[in-house]
C-alpha cells in the first residue's frame, strides 16, 4: 500500500496544479502535532533549495518568512520527510497541522485492523462516503433514503416516480482535548560552572577577594574555602563581606546557586462542535493554550476560533462551497526580543558564586544591585524591570466553490483576505547596562493579504488514456503598514518623558498576477502520469517572468513485474524552474548582530528592518529531484523503501549585504544544494493483537555557493562582527569565519615569545555546520488498544561555534576554567616565528602575572573563534508515548471515545558538548543554527493528556 509515513499525512491543502509557483509572500505560522494531540517541537523547515529554514519551539509552534510556491521541506527525527507547497490560504493561518505515523494494515482476521485504519479518518464527523454506506444509491450517486419516502408520485403520462422525503438527518458531534505538562530544564543540559573560586583576580602577587562594589567581572579569586562572612552590614550580601579566615565572625562563605530555572506548568484545551446533514457540514472549535516561561514568571496564552461551512464530498450538488472565518491571538509576555533570553542567561551565568542574585535585584539606594554594576545587570532587573510583550492578531476569511460545469468541466473560485497584525513592545530601565539612560521600542506590523483564484479543469477519458487540462489566474493583492518608534532618556526609574525618539513609518503595497497552466496524460494500462506545466508572473514590484515550466514522471512498476513479495515499486522524477519574489518585510533578522562583537550583547537592538525595493530581481529556482518506493511482504509483514535524491539551484539570492556603511537586500549569491533522503520502515506482526513498527530515516545534503553578486569576498548572513556563518565561493553556505591561530606552510601553530600561540591577522574559515548524516529511529508497540512509542534523534558532525563557553572561560565561571588554572609548566605544540620547535613552558593563570596574561583572558572576552569549534554530535531521545484508547462500537453510546495518554519530550540529551540545545539557534533567528552565544537550553517535558468525542 501507499507508504502513508509520518510526514506523507501532512494535513495541508493543495491542489493538483499547485507545483508551480504562486508568489505571494509573507510569514507562514502555525503549530504542528503529532496524531495524538502533543505538540512536535525541533520540528525543522526549511525551504527547499536554500539554507533558510527554521524549528518548531517547545510548544510545536513556528514562524517562517517564505513565498507562495516555495516548498517547506518539514523533517523531524524517525519519519519521513515531507514537501509542501506554500499556498496562498496558508499564510497567516495559525494552522494546527497533525502529523501522523506509518500505521500500516493489520490483518482483517485481528481486531487490530480498526485501530490501524483509524488515525486516518477525518477527525470531523461526516455522512459515510459512498462506498462506506449501507444504504443503496440512485443513478447521481446520491442516497436512495428508502426509510425516509414520505410520499410516492406515480405519473404515467411522464413515465416516472416521483418520491417525497422526510427532513434528512442531522447528525452532532462534540469533542473535547486536554493537556498538562510540567516542563524543566535538566542540570546536565546547561553549561558547567565551577564553584570552588570567588569573584576577584591577582593582586600584589595573590589572588585577591574583590567584591561587587569593586566592579571585578572576573572570578579568579581566591577559594571560597579560604574565606568566611565578617557578618557586618554590607548592602550586597545579608550576611556580611567576605575576608580571609580569621578576619571574620568564623561562618564559612557560600557557594551560592544562581540558578535561575523554575519548573512550570503549559495547558493546552480544545473543543469542537459539529453539526452534519448529507448536504451540509457546520463546525466550530475553539483552542487555547496557557504556558508559562522557563523562569515561571510570565503567563502566556494563545487562543483561536474557528468556524467553518461547507459541502460534503457527496453532497448532490452541483456548486460545492468551502467557506471559514477564524480569528487567533497569540501574546507572549517573554518573548526573545533583542536577544533578551540570551542576555538574562549570559548574566546569570556570568555571575560570580560568592554573589546571590536572588537577594534583590534593587540596592536600598534605589539603584541595580548586580555583582559588577555598569559591566554586568542582575538577570532579575531583566525579568522585573521590562515592558516586554509580543502580539500577533490574525483574522481569516476565506469561501471557495467547486461549479460542476458538465461532465468533463470544472471550475473552481476562490477568494481569501488575511489580516495579521504583529505588534512587538520592548523597554529596559535607566541603569540597565547596555542601557544607560533606559530604551523602549514599539514596533508595529500590519499585513493585509487578498487573493483571488479562477481555476479551470477539463478531464477528458479516453479509451487508453486520461488527460486533464488546468488552468489559473492567480491575483494576489498584498499591503504592509511598518512603523516603529524607538525612545531613550527615560526620568529615573520609569519609560515617561524621553529625550531622544525616533520615529520611522514605512507603506509598501504589490500586485502580482499569475497564470498557471498544466497538462496531465495519464495511461493506466502502463501506470503512467506525465506532467507539463507553466508558470507565467508578473507583479507592480521586480522583474516579470513568463516562461516557468515544469515537469513531473510518475512511473508505477508494480503491476508490471507481476510478483508477489515485491508490493510497491514507484519511481518519480520531477524538474521545474521557479522564481521567489522577495518579501515585503525581511522577516529573517540574523544580519542584525553582525555589526556588534559578543561583548556588546547587552546593548543589542534587532531594529534595522529591511524591505523590498525596486532594484532587487525575482530569485530563481532549479530543482531537479528523483525518487523511488520500495514495498515488500517478508514473514508475514511488511518492509518499505523510500529514497530520494534532489539538486537544486538558487540563483539570485537575496541577503542583507553592507552598502556604504548600512545594510541593504541584494541578490547576493547563487547556491547549489543537492541531498539524498533515505526511508526504511518495518511492519512486524505478532499473535494476540500484538504489533512493532520500527522505523529509520536517514538524510544527509551538500550546498556550496557558486558565486556571489558583490564585490565582497564573502557576505556574511548571521553572527557578529568577530564570528559568523557566511557565503563564500566554492565553500558550503553558511561556513563559520572567525578569529583563528596562526600557521605556517606546514599547518604548525605559531608560538610568541610568551610561550602562547599567535592570533592569524586576519580571519579565517575554521568551521562547516552542515553534519555528516542524520539519522532518526521511531519504535511503536501496539498491543489492543494500547500503544507505546518513543523517538531517537541523532546526528552525526557538524561545526558548532559554542561562544558560552569561551565566554564563561574568559570571566573564569566555567567548570573548565576551574581545571585548568592550576596548570604550569605547559608546552603549547608548534613552532616559534623561526620554525623551531616551541620551548617555552607557561603557567595558565599564575598570581605573580597580570590579569591580562591569564590563558584565558589574554585572548580578549570571546576568546580565539577557534577555540570554540566543537562536534555539534548529539543523540536524544525526543519524545516517548503512552497512550490507550478506548472506543464504544455502538452508535447509541453517549461518549464515543476516549483517549488517555502519558507523554516525556527530550528526557535524555547526550551531545559533544555542555550547555546548549542542539536545536537551538543565535536569538531564535533560523540562519543562525550552528552558533551558540547563551542559547536557551533544552526543555525536558512530561505530561498528561485525554480526548473525549461525544
Amino acid at each position: 500500500m501507499k507508504n502513508n509515513s509520518f510526514f506523507l499525512l501532512v494535513q495541508v491543502t493543495t491542489i493538483l496544479f499547485s507545483i508551480s509557483l504562486f508568489s505571494q509572500e509573507g510569514t507562514l505560522t502555525g503549530v504542528l502535532n503529532d496524531n495524538s494531540g502533543l505538540p512536535l517541537p525541533g520540528v525543522n523547515i526549511i525551504i527547499k533549495g536554500t539554507v533558510k529554514g527554521t524549528q518548531t519551539d517547545f510548544d510545536g509552534k513556528y514562524s517562517i518568512n517564505c513565498n507562495v510556491g516555495d516548498v517547506l521541506v518539514f523533517s523531524y527525527v524517525g519519519f519521513d520527510s515531507k514537501e509542501i507547497l506554500v499556498t496562498p490560504e496558508m499564510f497567516d493561518n495559525n494552522d494546527i497541522i497533525t502529523f501522523k505515523k506509518k500505521e500500516p494494515v493489520l490483518h482483517i482476521v485481528s481486531d487490530a485492523y480498526a485501530n490501524a485504519i483509524e488515525p486516518k479518518k477525518i477527525t470531523r464527523f461526516t455522512v459515510p462516503t459512498l462506498d462506506g454506506s449501507k444504504y443503496k444509491y440512485n443513478k447521481k450517486a446520491t442516497y436512495f433514503q428508502y426509510h425516509r419516502i414520505k410520499a410516492i408520485d406515480i405519473q404515467k403520462e411522464k413515465n416516472k416516480v416521483q418520491l417525497t422525503y422526510f427532513a434528512p438527518d442531522i447528525f452532532y458531534e462534540f469533542g473535547a482535548t486536554s493537556k498538562t505538562g510540567i516542563r524543566f530544564i535538566k542540570q546536565q543540559n546547561l553549561p558547567q560552572l565551577q564553584n570552588l573560586y570567588s569573584q576577584g583576580q591577582p593582586l600584589n602577587g595573590q589572588n585577591t577577594f574583590l567584591g561587587p562594589e569593586t566592579g571585578t567581572i572576573f572570578s579568579y579569586g581566591p577559594r571560597l574555602s579560604s574565606l568566611e562572612f565578617d557578618e557586618s552590614q554590607y548592602p550586597y550580601d545579608q550576611n556580611g563581606r567576605l575576608v580571609p579566615i580569621g578576619n571574620g565572625s568564623s561562618k564559612n562563605a557560600i557557594a551560592y546557586d544562581n540558578n535561575v530555572f523554575e519548573t512550570a506548568v503549559k495547558t493546552a484545551n480544545s473543543i469542537f462542535f459539529n453539526i452534519t446533514t448529507d448536504e451540509d457540514f457546520l463546525g466550530l472549535q475553539y483552542n487555547d493554550n496557557r504556558i508559562q516561561d522557563i523562569f515561571d514568571r510570565e503567563s502566556s496564552r494563545f487562543h483561536e476560533v474557528e468556524l467553518r461551512y461547507n459541502n460534503p464530498s457527496n453532497a448532490d450538488k452541483v456548486v460545492k462551497w468551502d467557506t471559514f472565518i477564524k480569528y487567533s491571538n497569540n501574546v507572549d509576555n517573554q518573548p526573545n526580543l533583542n536577544g533578551f533570553l540570551n542576555t538574562i542567561l549570559f548574566t546569570n551565568w556570568a555571575t560570580p558564586n560568592s554573589f546571590e542574585n536572588n537577594q534583590g535585584a534593587l540596592l536600598e539606594s534605589g539603584i541595580q544591585r548586580s555583582f559588577a554594576l555598569g559591566n554586568f545587570n542582575n538577570p532579575l532587573w531583566l525579568l522585573e524591570f521590562n515592558r516586554n510583550q509580543a502580539t500577533n492578531d490574525i483574522f481569516v476569511a476565506s469561501i471557495q466553490n467547486i461549479s460542476k460545469i458538465s461532465r468533463e468541466f470544472t471550475l473552481l473560485t476562490k477568494f481569501n483576505h488575511t489580516y495579521h497584525q504583529n505588534k512587538q513592545q520592548f523597554g529596559l530601565l535607566p541603569g540597565t547596562t547596555g542601557f544607560t539612560n533606559g530604551f523602549s521600542s514599539d514596533k508595529k506590523l500590519r499585513n493585509n493579504t487578498s487573493n483571488a483564484v479562477a481555476t479551470l479543469t477539463v478531464n477528458k477519458k479516453r479509451d487508453r488514456s486520461d488527460i486533464q487540462f488546468t488552468s489559473s489566474i492567480n491575483y494576489i493583492n498584498r499591503s504592509l503598514k511598518y512603523s516603529l518608534s524607538e525612545k531613550a532618556g527615560f526620568d529615573s526609574f520609569s519609560f515617561t518623558n524621553p529625550s531622544v525618539t525616533n520615529t520611522i513609518d514605512q507603506t509598501i503595497n504589490r500586485h502580482t498576477f499569475l497564470l498557471i497552466n498544466r497538462f496531465k496524460y495519464e495511461v493506466p494500462d502502463w501506470e503512467t502520469t506525465l506532467s507539463i506545466g507553466n508558470t507565467s508572473y508578473s507583479s507592480s514590484i521586480q522583474n516579470d517572468k513568463w516562461f516557468l515550466p515544469n515537469l513531473q514522471l510518475d512511473i508505477d512498476l508494480q503491476n508490471l513485474l507481476d510478483t508477489y513479495w515485491l508490493s510497491v515499486f514507484k519511481v518519480s522524477a520531477s524538474a521545474s524552474l521557479d522564481v521567489k519574489e522577495a518579501p515585503l518585510y525581511y522577516a529573517n533578522q540574523s544580519h542584525n548582530s553582525l555589526d556588534i562583537t559578543p561583548e556588546q550583547i547587552q546593548g543589542f537592538v534587532s531594529n534595522d528592518d529591511l524591505f523590498v525595493n525596486n532594484e532587487l530581481q525575482l530569485e530563481e529556482k532549479t530543482n531537479y529531484s528523483l525518487s523511488t518506493e520500495l514495498g515488500f511482504h517478508v514473514f508475514g509483514g511488511h518492509v518499505t523503501l523510500g529514497l530520494t535524491y534532489y539538486h537544486n539551484t538558487n540563483d539570485k539570492s537575496v541577503f542583507p549585504v553592507v552598502n556604504q556603511g548600512s545594510f541593504q537586500l541584494q541578490n547576493s549569491a547563487k547556491i547549489h544544494t543537492y541531498g539524498f533522503e533515505g526511508s526504511l520502515d518495518v511492519s512486524i506482526y505478532r499473535h494476540n493483537n500484538f504489533s512493532y513498527i520500527p522505523g529509520i530515516v536517514f538524510t544527509r545534503y551538500r550546498n556550496h555557493v557558486k558565486r556571489i553578486y558583490t564585490n565582497q569576498q564573502r557576505i556574511p548572513i548571521a553572527g557578529f562582527s568577530t564570528i559568523s556563518k557566511n557565503l563564500i565561493p566554492g565553500q558550503p553556505a553558511g561556513v563559520l569565519v572567525g578569529s583563528a591561530y596562526e600557521r605556517d606552510d606546514q599547518n604548525n601553530i605559531i608560538i610568541d615569545g610568551q610561550g602562547f600561540p599567535l592570533v592569524a591577522a586576519n580571519p579565517k574559515i575554521i568551521g562547516n555546520p552542515i553534519p555528516d548524516f542524520s539519522i532518526g529511529f521511531s519504535n511503536s508497540f501496539y498491543w489492543k488498544k494500547l500503544q507505546f512509542s518513543f523517538l531517537v534523534d541523532y546526528q552525526r558532525g557538524g561545526d558548532v561555534w559554542n561562544g558560552t563557553q569561551n565566554v564563561l572561560n574568559y570571566l573564569g565561571t566555567s567548570q573548565q576554567s576551574a581545571n585548568e588554572r592550576l596548570i604550569t609548566g605547559f608546552l603549547f605544540d608548534g613552532v616559534n616565528q623561526q620554525g623551531q620547535p616551541n620551548t617555552i613552558p607557561v603557567d595558565f593563570a599564575n598570581p605573580a602575572n597580570p590579569i591580562s596574561e591569564n590563558r584565558f583572558v589574554r585572548y580578549g572576552f570571546a576568546g580565539v573563534a577557534e577555540d570554540a569549534i566543537v562536534d555539534g554530535s548529539y543523540i536524544n531521545l525526543k519524545s516517548i508515548n503512552l497512550s490507550y484508547s478506548i472506543k464504544k462500537n455502538e452508535n447509541r453510546h453517549f461518549i464515543r471515545t476516549i483517549d488517555v495518554g502519558i507523554y516525556g519530550n527530550n528526557l535524555f540529551t547526550y551531545t559533544k558538548y555542555k550547555g546548549a540545545s542542539p536545536y537551538s539557534s543565535l536569538f531564535d533567528q533560523a540562519s543562525s543554527q550552528g552558533l551558540q552565544f547563551f542559547n536557551t537550553p533544552i526543555t525536558s517535558e512530561i505530561g498528561m493528556n485525554i480526548k473525549i468525542k461525544l
